[in-house]
Protein backbone atom coordinates (compact mmCIF):
# COMPACT_ATOMS: atom_id res chain seq x y z
CA UNK A 1 0.00 0.00 0.00
CA UNK A 2 1.52 3.35 -0.98
CA UNK A 3 2.51 5.68 1.81
CA UNK A 4 1.36 9.34 1.85
CA UNK A 5 4.15 11.75 0.95
CA UNK A 6 6.22 13.21 3.77
CA UNK A 7 5.10 16.82 3.17
CA UNK A 8 1.42 15.96 3.74
CA UNK A 9 2.22 13.81 6.78
CA UNK A 10 4.39 16.54 8.29
CA UNK A 11 1.76 19.25 7.75
CA UNK A 12 -1.00 17.14 9.31
CA UNK A 13 1.18 16.28 12.31
CA UNK A 14 2.34 19.86 12.86
CA UNK A 15 -1.23 21.17 12.60
CA UNK A 16 -2.28 18.70 15.30
CA UNK A 17 0.71 19.54 17.49
CA UNK A 18 0.18 23.28 17.10
CA UNK A 19 -3.21 23.05 18.82
CA UNK A 20 -1.51 22.41 22.12
CA UNK A 21 2.09 23.49 21.54
CA UNK A 22 2.42 26.04 18.73
CA UNK A 23 5.95 27.02 19.78
CA UNK A 24 7.32 23.49 19.41
CA UNK A 25 5.46 23.01 16.12
CA UNK A 26 7.07 26.18 14.74
CA UNK A 27 10.54 25.10 15.89
CA UNK A 28 10.16 21.66 14.29
CA UNK A 29 8.95 23.21 11.04
CA UNK A 30 12.09 25.34 10.79
CA UNK A 31 14.47 22.47 11.65
CA UNK A 32 16.21 19.88 9.49
CA UNK A 33 15.37 16.21 9.95
CA UNK A 34 17.77 13.86 11.75
CA UNK A 35 19.52 12.06 8.84
CA UNK A 36 20.41 9.00 10.94
CA UNK A 37 16.79 7.80 11.01
CA UNK A 38 15.22 5.64 8.32
CA UNK A 39 11.79 3.99 8.23
CA UNK A 40 10.93 0.37 7.51
CA UNK A 41 7.77 -1.69 7.52
CA UNK A 42 7.09 -4.34 10.14
CA UNK A 43 5.40 -7.60 9.08
CA UNK A 44 1.96 -6.18 9.83
CA UNK A 45 2.62 -3.02 7.82
CA UNK A 46 3.36 -0.69 10.74
CA UNK A 47 6.00 1.90 9.88
CA UNK A 48 8.93 1.61 12.30
CA UNK A 49 11.79 4.11 12.71
CA UNK A 50 15.30 2.65 12.66
CA UNK A 51 18.83 3.96 13.04
CA UNK A 52 20.98 3.86 9.90
CA UNK A 53 24.20 1.93 10.59
CA UNK A 54 27.30 1.44 8.41
CA UNK A 55 26.52 -2.28 8.16
CA UNK A 56 22.74 -2.27 8.39
CA UNK A 57 19.98 -0.84 10.50
CA UNK A 58 18.74 -0.96 14.10
CA UNK A 59 14.92 -0.78 14.41
CA UNK A 60 13.50 0.95 17.49
CA UNK A 61 10.54 -1.44 17.73
CA UNK A 62 9.79 -5.07 17.06
CA UNK A 63 9.39 -5.83 13.35
CA UNK A 64 6.92 -8.61 14.11
CA UNK A 65 4.20 -6.90 16.17
CA UNK A 66 5.42 -3.46 17.31
CA UNK A 67 2.09 -2.38 18.86
CA UNK A 68 1.78 -5.68 20.75
CA UNK A 69 5.30 -5.14 22.09
CA UNK A 70 4.36 -1.67 23.32
CA UNK A 71 1.17 -2.94 24.96
CA UNK A 72 3.14 -5.55 26.87
CA UNK A 73 5.61 -2.90 28.02
CA UNK A 74 2.83 -0.63 29.28
CA UNK A 75 0.75 -3.43 30.84
CA UNK A 76 2.76 -3.28 34.05
CA UNK A 77 2.09 0.43 34.40
CA UNK A 78 -1.71 0.41 34.33
CA UNK A 79 -3.42 2.88 36.61
CA UNK A 80 -0.64 5.46 36.56
CA UNK A 81 -2.07 8.95 36.29
CA UNK A 82 0.86 10.39 34.35
CA UNK A 83 3.15 8.41 32.02
CA UNK A 84 6.51 9.83 30.92
CA UNK A 85 7.94 8.09 27.86
CA UNK A 86 11.64 8.48 27.09
CA UNK A 87 11.95 8.42 23.32
CA UNK A 88 9.05 8.83 20.91
CA UNK A 89 9.78 6.15 18.34
CA UNK A 90 6.63 5.46 16.31
CA UNK A 91 4.44 6.82 19.12
CA UNK A 92 3.26 3.31 19.97
CA UNK A 93 4.01 3.49 23.71
CA UNK A 94 2.04 6.74 23.96
CA UNK A 95 -0.85 5.24 22.00
CA UNK A 96 -0.98 2.11 24.15
CA UNK A 97 -0.83 4.24 27.31
CA UNK A 98 -3.99 6.06 26.26
CA UNK A 99 -5.86 2.76 26.11
CA UNK A 100 -5.71 2.75 29.92
CA UNK A 101 -8.64 4.77 31.32
CA UNK A 102 -6.56 5.57 34.40
CA UNK A 103 -3.99 7.57 32.40
CA UNK A 104 -4.67 11.31 32.47
CA UNK A 105 -1.46 12.60 30.90
CA UNK A 106 1.31 11.29 28.64
CA UNK A 107 4.56 13.22 28.23
CA UNK A 108 7.01 12.11 25.53
CA UNK A 109 10.60 13.32 25.93
CA UNK A 110 12.81 13.33 22.83
CA UNK A 111 16.46 14.32 22.46
CA UNK A 112 16.05 17.15 19.94
CA UNK A 113 13.74 18.76 17.41
CA UNK A 114 15.62 17.25 14.46
CA UNK A 115 14.60 13.79 15.63
CA UNK A 116 11.00 14.92 16.05
CA UNK A 117 11.13 16.44 12.54
CA UNK A 118 12.24 13.11 11.04
CA UNK A 119 9.53 11.20 12.92
CA UNK A 120 6.73 13.63 12.05
CA UNK A 121 7.69 13.60 8.37
CA UNK A 122 7.00 9.87 8.10
CA UNK A 123 4.58 8.77 10.85
CA UNK A 124 0.88 9.63 10.38
CA UNK A 125 0.16 10.25 14.07
CA UNK A 126 -1.93 13.43 13.93
CA UNK A 127 -4.67 11.71 15.92
CA UNK A 128 -2.23 10.98 18.73
CA UNK A 129 -0.76 14.50 18.75
CA UNK A 130 -4.12 16.25 18.95
CA UNK A 131 -5.17 14.22 21.99
CA UNK A 132 -5.26 16.73 24.88
CA UNK A 133 -3.61 14.17 27.16
CA UNK A 134 -0.43 13.99 25.05
CA UNK A 135 2.45 16.47 25.16
CA UNK A 136 5.95 16.49 23.65
CA UNK A 137 9.24 17.86 24.91
CA UNK A 138 12.56 18.23 23.07
CA UNK A 139 15.97 18.66 24.72
CA UNK A 140 16.97 18.89 28.37
CA UNK A 141 15.79 22.48 28.77
CA UNK A 142 12.23 21.52 27.86
CA UNK A 143 11.79 18.80 30.48
CA UNK A 144 11.03 20.97 33.50
CA UNK A 145 8.30 23.19 31.99
CA UNK A 146 6.79 20.23 30.15
CA UNK A 147 6.51 18.06 33.27
CA UNK A 148 5.20 20.94 35.38
CA UNK A 149 2.42 21.36 32.81
CA UNK A 150 1.76 17.64 32.34
CA UNK A 151 1.61 16.32 35.90
CA UNK A 152 -0.64 17.51 38.72
CA UNK A 153 -0.76 14.88 41.48
CA UNK A 154 -4.04 16.14 42.97
CA UNK A 155 -5.70 15.44 39.62
CA UNK A 156 -3.80 12.43 38.37
CA UNK A 157 -2.18 10.56 41.22
CA UNK A 158 1.18 8.93 40.56
CA UNK A 159 3.74 9.00 37.76
CA UNK A 160 5.69 6.28 35.95
CA UNK A 161 8.44 6.43 33.32
CA UNK A 162 8.77 4.11 30.34
CA UNK A 163 11.98 4.13 28.25
CA UNK A 164 12.09 3.19 24.58
CA UNK A 165 15.04 0.98 25.36
CA UNK A 166 16.60 0.61 21.89
CA UNK A 167 16.68 4.38 21.42
CA UNK A 168 17.69 5.17 25.00
CA UNK A 169 20.65 2.80 24.77
CA UNK A 170 21.78 4.38 21.51
CA UNK A 171 21.41 7.93 22.88
CA UNK A 172 22.59 7.01 26.35
CA UNK A 173 24.30 10.29 27.17
CA UNK A 174 21.18 12.36 26.55
CA UNK A 175 18.70 10.04 28.24
CA UNK A 176 20.94 9.60 31.27
CA UNK A 177 20.97 13.37 31.68
CA UNK A 178 17.25 13.51 30.94
CA UNK A 179 16.53 10.94 33.64
CA UNK A 180 18.53 12.98 36.14
CA UNK A 181 16.64 16.16 35.23
CA UNK A 182 13.36 14.29 35.34
CA UNK A 183 14.05 13.02 38.86
CA UNK A 184 14.89 16.54 40.03
CA UNK A 185 11.63 17.95 38.67
CA UNK A 186 9.61 15.03 40.05
CA UNK A 187 11.12 15.68 43.48
CA UNK A 188 10.23 19.37 43.14
CA UNK A 189 6.62 18.61 42.20
CA UNK A 190 6.24 16.04 44.97
CA UNK A 191 7.66 18.48 47.51
CA UNK A 192 5.27 21.19 46.31
CA UNK A 193 2.37 18.75 46.43
CA UNK A 194 3.34 17.77 49.96
CA UNK A 195 3.17 21.44 50.98
CA UNK A 196 -0.23 21.77 49.28
CA UNK A 197 -1.49 18.68 51.08
CA UNK A 198 -0.41 20.23 54.38
CA UNK A 199 -1.52 23.84 53.88
CA UNK A 200 -4.14 23.71 51.11
CA UNK A 201 -7.13 24.52 53.32
CA UNK A 202 -5.24 27.00 55.48
CA UNK A 203 -4.08 28.99 52.45
CA UNK A 204 -7.63 29.21 51.13
CA UNK A 205 -9.07 30.24 54.50
CA UNK A 206 -6.38 32.89 54.98
CA UNK A 207 -7.09 34.38 51.56
CA UNK A 208 -10.80 34.55 52.32
CA UNK A 209 -10.14 36.37 55.60
CA UNK A 210 -7.65 38.77 54.00
CA UNK A 211 -10.08 39.96 51.33
CA UNK A 212 -11.70 42.47 53.68
CA UNK A 213 -8.47 44.27 54.72
CA UNK A 214 -7.19 44.00 51.15
CA UNK A 215 -10.26 45.84 49.88
CA UNK A 216 -10.15 48.76 52.30
CA UNK A 217 -7.77 51.40 51.01
CA UNK A 218 -4.25 50.98 49.67
CA UNK A 219 -0.77 51.96 50.79
CA UNK A 220 1.03 54.25 48.36
CA UNK A 221 4.04 52.18 47.29
CA UNK A 222 7.19 53.82 45.90
CA UNK A 223 8.58 53.30 42.40
CA UNK A 224 11.91 51.66 43.18
CA UNK A 225 15.14 51.86 41.23
CA UNK A 226 17.28 49.89 43.68
CA UNK A 227 16.62 47.76 46.73
CA UNK A 228 18.36 45.86 49.49
CA UNK A 229 16.78 42.56 50.49
CA UNK A 230 17.62 41.27 53.97
CA UNK A 231 17.58 37.54 54.68
CA UNK A 232 18.18 36.10 58.17
CA UNK A 233 21.09 33.73 57.63
CA UNK A 234 23.99 33.68 60.13
CA UNK A 235 26.11 35.85 57.80
CA UNK A 236 23.76 38.74 58.53
CA UNK A 237 25.46 39.17 61.92
CA UNK A 238 28.68 40.39 60.26
CA UNK A 239 26.81 42.33 57.59
CA UNK A 240 24.62 44.33 59.98
CA UNK A 241 27.38 46.91 60.64
CA UNK A 242 27.68 47.42 56.88
CA UNK A 243 23.96 48.06 56.68
CA UNK A 244 23.97 50.39 59.66
CA UNK A 245 26.91 52.43 58.35
CA UNK A 246 25.81 52.56 54.73
CA UNK A 247 24.33 55.65 53.19
CA UNK A 248 20.98 55.21 51.47
CA UNK A 249 21.28 52.53 48.79
CA UNK A 250 17.63 52.16 48.00
CA UNK A 251 14.57 50.60 49.52
CA UNK A 252 15.44 48.21 52.38
CA UNK A 253 13.09 45.21 52.28
CA UNK A 254 13.57 42.84 55.20
CA UNK A 255 12.28 39.31 55.50
CA UNK A 256 10.01 38.81 58.49
CA UNK A 257 12.63 36.49 60.03
CA UNK A 258 15.25 39.25 59.88
CA UNK A 259 13.03 41.93 61.45
CA UNK A 260 13.98 41.34 65.14
CA UNK A 261 17.70 41.33 64.30
CA UNK A 262 17.34 44.55 62.29
CA UNK A 263 15.44 46.32 65.07
CA UNK A 264 17.99 45.27 67.70
CA UNK A 265 20.72 46.71 65.48
CA UNK A 266 18.83 49.99 65.20
CA UNK A 267 18.15 49.51 61.50
CA UNK A 268 14.76 50.63 60.24
CA UNK A 269 13.58 48.63 57.20
CA UNK A 270 11.50 50.42 54.60
CA UNK A 271 9.37 47.33 54.29
CA UNK A 272 8.99 43.84 55.73
CA UNK A 273 7.68 40.82 53.84
CA UNK A 274 5.94 37.78 55.34
CA UNK A 275 4.69 34.83 53.25
CA UNK A 276 4.37 32.02 55.83
CA UNK A 277 0.76 30.92 56.24
CA UNK A 278 1.36 29.47 59.72
CA UNK A 279 0.75 31.17 63.05
CA UNK A 280 4.47 30.93 63.86
CA UNK A 281 5.03 34.02 61.73
CA UNK A 282 3.66 36.01 64.65
CA UNK A 283 6.94 35.44 66.55
CA UNK A 284 8.83 37.66 64.12
CA UNK A 285 6.64 40.63 65.06
CA UNK A 286 6.72 40.34 68.87
CA UNK A 287 9.11 43.31 69.03
CA UNK A 288 6.78 45.29 66.80
CA UNK A 289 7.19 46.93 63.46
CA UNK A 290 7.74 50.65 62.96
CA UNK A 291 4.85 52.80 61.83
CA UNK A 292 7.10 53.97 58.96
CA UNK A 293 7.63 50.42 57.65
CA UNK A 294 5.30 48.94 55.07
CA UNK A 295 4.19 45.42 55.95
CA UNK A 296 3.90 43.30 52.80
CA UNK A 297 1.80 40.17 53.21
CA UNK A 298 1.06 37.34 50.85
CA UNK A 299 -2.69 37.07 50.38
CA UNK A 300 -2.41 33.63 52.00
CA UNK A 301 -0.68 34.97 55.15
CA UNK A 302 -2.45 34.63 58.53
CA UNK A 303 -5.13 37.31 58.72
CA UNK A 304 -4.11 38.47 62.22
CA UNK A 305 -0.80 39.78 60.83
CA UNK A 306 -2.76 42.41 58.92
CA UNK A 307 -3.39 44.12 62.27
CA UNK A 308 0.33 44.49 63.04
CA UNK A 309 0.88 47.55 60.85
CA UNK A 310 -1.02 50.63 59.75
CA UNK A 311 0.97 50.59 56.49
CA UNK A 312 -0.21 47.39 54.85
CA UNK A 313 0.14 46.04 51.33
CA UNK A 314 -0.93 42.64 50.06
CA UNK A 315 0.88 40.85 47.25
CA UNK A 316 -0.23 37.92 45.12
CA UNK A 317 1.97 34.85 45.10
CA UNK A 318 1.38 31.76 43.02
CA UNK A 319 -1.70 30.36 44.77
CA UNK A 320 -4.34 29.81 42.06
CA UNK A 321 -7.08 31.50 44.12
CA UNK A 322 -4.83 34.56 44.59
CA UNK A 323 -4.19 34.58 40.84
CA UNK A 324 -7.94 34.40 40.28
CA UNK A 325 -8.57 37.36 42.62
CA UNK A 326 -5.86 39.37 40.88
CA UNK A 327 -7.48 38.75 37.50
CA UNK A 328 -11.14 39.09 38.49
CA UNK A 329 -11.42 41.28 41.58
CA UNK A 330 -8.46 43.56 42.27
CA UNK A 331 -4.90 43.86 40.96
CA UNK A 332 -2.03 43.18 43.38
CA UNK A 333 1.76 43.44 43.23
CA UNK A 334 3.13 40.09 42.03
CA UNK A 335 5.84 37.98 43.61
CA UNK A 336 7.27 34.56 42.88
CA UNK A 337 6.71 32.29 45.88
CA UNK A 338 7.77 29.12 44.05
CA UNK A 339 11.22 29.30 45.68
CA UNK A 340 9.69 28.14 48.95
CA UNK A 341 11.38 30.83 51.07
CA UNK A 342 10.83 34.49 51.88
CA UNK A 343 14.18 35.69 50.45
CA UNK A 344 13.23 34.41 47.00
CA UNK A 345 9.83 36.09 47.25
CA UNK A 346 11.34 39.35 48.50
CA UNK A 347 13.71 39.66 45.53
CA UNK A 348 10.81 38.99 43.18
CA UNK A 349 8.64 41.58 44.95
CA UNK A 350 11.43 44.21 44.85
CA UNK A 351 11.67 43.74 41.09
CA UNK A 352 7.88 44.05 40.76
CA UNK A 353 8.09 47.37 42.61
CA UNK A 354 10.54 48.59 39.96
CA UNK A 355 14.01 47.79 41.33
CA UNK A 356 16.64 47.22 38.65
CA UNK A 357 19.52 46.60 41.05
CA UNK A 358 18.96 44.38 44.09
CA UNK A 359 21.56 43.62 46.75
CA UNK A 360 20.90 40.64 49.02
CA UNK A 361 22.27 40.35 52.57
CA UNK A 362 22.28 37.30 54.84
CA UNK A 363 21.37 34.72 52.20
CA UNK A 364 23.37 31.62 53.19
CA UNK A 365 21.15 28.71 52.06
CA UNK A 366 23.07 26.57 54.56
CA UNK A 367 23.98 26.55 58.25
CA UNK A 368 27.50 28.02 58.58
CA UNK A 369 29.16 27.30 61.93
CA UNK A 370 26.15 25.17 62.81
CA UNK A 371 23.82 28.19 63.15
CA UNK A 372 20.41 28.25 61.43
CA UNK A 373 19.78 32.01 61.74
CA UNK A 374 21.52 35.22 62.71
CA UNK A 375 21.53 36.16 66.39
CA UNK A 376 18.66 38.41 67.32
CA UNK A 377 16.08 36.44 65.35
CA UNK A 378 13.16 34.88 67.18
CA UNK A 379 14.57 31.36 67.40
CA UNK A 380 17.23 32.49 69.87
CA UNK A 381 14.64 34.02 72.20
CA UNK A 382 12.41 30.98 71.83
CA UNK A 383 15.13 28.41 72.57
CA UNK A 384 16.63 30.50 75.38
CA UNK A 385 13.26 30.82 77.09
CA UNK A 386 12.51 27.10 76.88
CA UNK A 387 15.94 25.66 77.71
CA UNK A 388 16.54 23.52 80.78
CA UNK A 389 19.62 22.10 82.46
CA UNK A 390 19.05 18.85 80.56
CA UNK A 391 18.23 20.44 77.20
CA UNK A 392 20.14 23.72 76.82
CA UNK A 393 19.55 26.02 73.87
CA UNK A 394 22.55 24.57 72.04
CA UNK A 395 20.94 21.12 71.95
CA UNK A 396 17.73 22.64 70.59
CA UNK A 397 19.69 24.29 67.78
CA UNK A 398 21.46 21.02 67.02
CA UNK A 399 18.14 19.16 66.86
CA UNK A 400 16.74 21.90 64.62
CA UNK A 401 19.59 21.50 62.12
CA UNK A 402 19.35 17.69 62.18
CA UNK A 403 15.54 17.58 61.94
CA UNK A 404 15.91 16.03 58.48
CA UNK A 405 17.90 12.81 57.93
CA UNK A 406 19.86 14.14 54.94
CA UNK A 407 21.70 16.86 56.89
CA UNK A 408 25.38 16.86 55.92
CA UNK A 409 28.40 18.51 57.54
CA UNK A 410 31.23 19.86 55.39
CA UNK A 411 34.54 21.49 56.21
CA UNK A 412 35.08 25.05 54.92
CA UNK A 413 38.66 26.22 55.58
CA UNK A 414 39.05 26.34 59.36
CA UNK A 415 35.29 26.30 59.90
CA UNK A 416 32.34 24.15 58.81
CA UNK A 417 28.74 24.35 57.68
CA UNK A 418 25.73 22.08 57.36
CA UNK A 419 23.65 21.61 54.24
CA UNK A 420 20.37 19.82 53.54
CA UNK A 421 18.55 18.83 50.37
CA UNK A 422 15.86 21.40 51.11
CA UNK A 423 18.36 24.24 51.49
CA UNK A 424 20.17 23.20 48.32
CA UNK A 425 16.86 23.18 46.45
CA UNK A 426 16.10 26.68 47.77
CA UNK A 427 19.49 27.84 46.52
CA UNK A 428 19.01 26.26 43.09
CA UNK A 429 15.66 27.99 42.65
CA UNK A 430 17.15 31.28 43.82
CA UNK A 431 19.97 31.00 41.28
CA UNK A 432 17.37 30.33 38.60
CA UNK A 433 15.51 33.47 39.68
CA UNK A 434 18.73 35.49 39.53
CA UNK A 435 19.24 34.28 35.97
CA UNK A 436 15.84 35.23 34.61
CA UNK A 437 14.76 38.28 36.60
CA UNK A 438 14.99 41.60 34.67
CA UNK A 439 17.20 43.15 37.34
CA UNK A 440 20.82 42.83 38.44
CA UNK A 441 20.83 40.75 41.63
CA UNK A 442 24.00 40.64 43.72
CA UNK A 443 24.48 38.73 46.97
CA UNK A 444 26.87 40.12 49.58
CA UNK A 445 29.44 37.33 50.25
CA UNK A 446 29.08 35.56 53.58
CA UNK A 447 29.92 32.27 55.24
CA UNK A 448 27.17 30.34 53.45
CA UNK A 449 26.99 28.87 49.97
CA UNK A 450 28.04 31.26 47.21
CA UNK A 451 25.34 32.75 45.01
CA UNK A 452 27.34 33.51 41.90
CA UNK A 453 25.54 33.31 38.60
CA UNK A 454 27.05 31.55 35.61
CA UNK A 455 28.73 33.76 32.97
CA UNK A 456 25.88 33.03 30.53
CA UNK A 457 23.37 34.55 32.92
CA UNK A 458 25.23 37.68 34.03
CA UNK A 459 23.20 39.91 31.73
CA UNK A 460 19.68 40.36 33.03
CA UNK A 461 16.68 40.14 30.73
CA UNK A 462 15.82 43.27 28.74
CA UNK A 463 13.67 45.63 30.76
CA UNK A 464 10.28 46.19 29.16
CA UNK A 465 7.41 48.38 30.32
CA UNK A 466 6.42 47.71 33.92
CA UNK A 467 3.05 46.09 34.52
CA UNK A 468 2.06 48.28 37.44
CA UNK A 469 -1.68 48.51 36.90
CA UNK A 470 -2.03 47.31 40.47
CA UNK A 471 -0.90 50.75 41.69
CA UNK A 472 -4.21 52.28 40.64
CA UNK A 473 -6.38 49.21 41.15
CA UNK A 474 -9.60 49.29 43.15
CA UNK A 475 -11.88 46.34 43.92
CA UNK A 476 -14.47 45.80 41.22
CA UNK A 477 -17.06 45.14 43.90
CA UNK A 478 -17.27 44.48 47.63
CA UNK A 479 -15.52 41.38 48.89
CA UNK A 480 -18.83 39.89 50.05
CA UNK A 481 -20.45 40.35 46.66
CA UNK A 482 -17.44 38.93 44.87
CA UNK A 483 -17.35 35.84 47.09
CA UNK A 484 -21.09 35.33 46.69
CA UNK A 485 -20.69 35.38 42.89
CA UNK A 486 -17.62 33.14 43.06
CA UNK A 487 -19.50 30.63 45.24
CA UNK A 488 -22.41 30.65 42.80
CA UNK A 489 -20.07 29.95 39.90
CA UNK A 490 -18.40 27.13 41.83
CA UNK A 491 -21.72 25.53 42.72
CA UNK A 492 -22.84 25.69 39.09
CA UNK A 493 -19.81 23.80 37.78
CA UNK A 494 -20.80 20.40 36.34
CA UNK A 495 -19.14 17.35 37.86
CA UNK A 496 -16.11 16.34 35.82
CA UNK A 497 -17.03 13.61 33.36
CA UNK A 498 -13.95 11.46 33.93
CA UNK A 499 -12.96 10.44 37.47
CA UNK A 500 -9.25 11.10 36.83
CA UNK A 501 -7.55 14.27 35.66
CA UNK A 502 -7.98 13.85 31.91
CA UNK A 503 -11.32 15.66 31.80
CA UNK A 504 -9.77 18.63 33.63
CA UNK A 505 -7.16 18.95 30.89
CA UNK A 506 -9.90 19.27 28.26
CA UNK A 507 -11.62 22.14 30.06
CA UNK A 508 -11.26 25.68 28.76
CA UNK A 509 -11.98 29.18 29.97
CA UNK A 510 -13.80 29.89 33.20
CA UNK A 511 -14.52 26.26 34.12
CA UNK A 512 -10.85 25.33 34.18
CA UNK A 513 -10.00 28.58 35.96
CA UNK A 514 -12.62 27.97 38.67
CA UNK A 515 -11.68 24.34 39.32
CA UNK A 516 -8.02 25.38 39.32
CA UNK A 517 -8.56 27.66 42.32
CA UNK A 518 -9.33 24.53 44.36
CA UNK A 519 -6.32 22.37 43.46
CA UNK A 520 -4.36 22.99 46.71
CA UNK A 521 -7.54 22.32 48.73
CA UNK A 522 -8.02 19.08 46.77
CA UNK A 523 -4.52 17.98 47.79
CA UNK A 524 -5.49 18.48 51.43
CA UNK A 525 -8.76 16.59 50.91
CA UNK A 526 -6.82 13.59 49.59
CA UNK A 527 -4.45 13.68 52.56
CA UNK A 528 -7.30 13.86 55.07
CA UNK A 529 -9.33 11.15 53.30
CA UNK A 530 -6.97 8.72 51.54
CA UNK A 531 -9.99 6.88 50.13
CA UNK A 532 -10.74 9.97 48.01
CA UNK A 533 -9.30 9.42 44.56
CA UNK A 534 -7.33 12.18 42.81
CA UNK A 535 -9.26 14.02 40.14
CA UNK A 536 -13.02 14.54 40.08
CA UNK A 537 -13.72 13.16 43.56
CA UNK A 538 -11.00 15.27 45.20
CA UNK A 539 -12.08 18.42 43.38
CA UNK A 540 -15.72 17.92 44.28
CA UNK A 541 -14.74 17.41 47.93
CA UNK A 542 -12.70 20.61 47.75
CA UNK A 543 -15.67 22.45 46.24
CA UNK A 544 -18.05 21.39 49.01
CA UNK A 545 -15.55 22.44 51.70
CA UNK A 546 -14.87 25.80 50.02
CA UNK A 547 -18.58 26.58 49.62
CA UNK A 548 -19.15 25.91 53.31
CA UNK A 549 -16.27 28.20 54.32
CA UNK A 550 -17.44 31.01 52.06
CA UNK A 551 -21.00 30.74 53.38
CA UNK A 552 -19.81 30.92 56.99
CA UNK A 553 -17.61 33.94 56.28
CA UNK A 554 -20.31 35.90 54.46
CA UNK A 555 -22.79 35.16 57.24
CA UNK A 556 -20.25 36.14 59.91
CA UNK A 557 -20.45 32.74 61.56
CA UNK A 558 -18.14 32.10 64.48
CA UNK A 559 -17.75 28.53 63.25
CA UNK A 560 -15.55 29.70 60.34
CA UNK A 561 -12.41 29.00 62.39
CA UNK A 562 -13.53 25.57 63.54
Amino acid sequence: MPRPDSARVLEANLAALARGNPSLAFTIRSSAANPSLIFIEARNGTLVPAVRLPDGRAPLHSLYDPMGESRKMMAGMRGAGCVVILGMGAGLAAASSLEDAGVSSVLVIEKDVSTLRALLEHLPIAGLLQDSRVSLSAGLEGIRPALLAAWQPALMGGLVTAPLRAWCEREKQFFTAATKELRAVVDEIRADYGVQAHFGKRWFSNILLNMEPASSGATDLPHLTSARVIAAGPSLERQLPLLAAAEDHGFLLGSDTSLPALRRAGIQPSGVLSIDCQIYGYHHFLQGISAQSTLFLDLASPHFLARRSSRLAFAAGGHPFAVYLDARWKRFPKMDTSGGNVTHAAVSLAQCLGARTITVYGADFSYPDGKPYARGTYLYDFFDSSQTRVTPAESRFFSFIYRTPETRKERVGTSFRYTTDVMLAYRERFLRLMSVIPAEVVSVPGAGLALDRTPASLTPLPVGPMDDGWRRSQPRCSWRRFLANYAGDLAALPVLAHPGGSSFRTLHGSEKELWGTLLPVAARVIKESPETAPGAAALDGARQWALTRISRLIEGSRSFHE
